[in-house]
């Protein structure tokens, strides 16, 4: 499963999530990835988009950097690689991402 907003992505291929930003990186930018396996989340919080804020899917990943992406690019969120940040159109797909990802680390 695919989502994309805010400048960022996330993807789930049944055992591992990526997050990918678009970050400011010489003339034309670069993305930034994060790939972690199911096995190191140690907790999901999903804080849906309301009225004037984007919701946000936080992953808590053993071992992986909080560090706050101080580059995005225009349109970008500064929030770290463990955080998916979205719009309203996105909710629905979001909370399947999400029932999926909790089944996967559900079985393992």
């Amino acid at each position: 499963m695919h989502a994309r907003a805010r400048r960022r992505s996330i993807r789930f291929s049944g055992r591992e999530v990526t997050i990918s930003a678009a970050v400011k990186d010489g003339v034309f930018g670069n993305d930034r990835k994060h790939t972690f396996s199911v096995t190191k989340i140690r907790n999901i919080s999903n804080e849906p988009p309301g009225f004037s804020r984007p919701g946000r899917l936080t992953f808590t990943v053993e071992g992986a950097s909080t560090d706050v992406v101080e580059n995005p690019a225009s349109g970008g969120d500064r929030v770290d690689m463990n955080t998916f940040c979205y719009g309203g159109l996105d909710a629905g797909r979001v909370r399947k991402l999400v029932a999926e990802i909790e089944k996967a680390m559900d079985g393992t």
